[in-house]
């Protein structure tokens, strides 16, 4: 969605995804070393990482932004913090 206004739902879906994005991102490179093919932990970063990338460009092709937030709720939340289901409490109410 090119050329959204800063303080639509849409831009802040975008806004918000990409920080997680960023911060899922630091937690792969930060994470000790050697990694064996076996740990779960960082195969569930990796994996995470990965579908919210993909859900990021299905949501950045959005038409309208009710159908970008349509995208984003349907997606699982990314981490387990309060301030994801706050957020997208607030996405819900913004589109009706």
């Amino acid at each position: 969605m090119a050329g959204v206004a800063e303080t639509t739902p849409a831009a802040e879906i975008l806004a918000h995804l990409r920080e997680v994005r960023q911060r899922l991102a630091e937690e792969i490179r930060s994470y000790p070393t050697p990694i064996p093919r076996c740990d779960a932990q960082f195969n569930h970063l990796y994996e995470q990482l990965g579908r919210l990338s993909r859900d990021l460009d299905a949501i950045e092709g959005a038409k309208s932004e009710r159908a970008a937030a349509a995208a984003f709720l349907a997606t699982k939340p990314y981490t387990d913090d309060q301030s994801e289901r706050d957020f997208r409490a607030r996405v819900k109410a913004a589109i009706g």
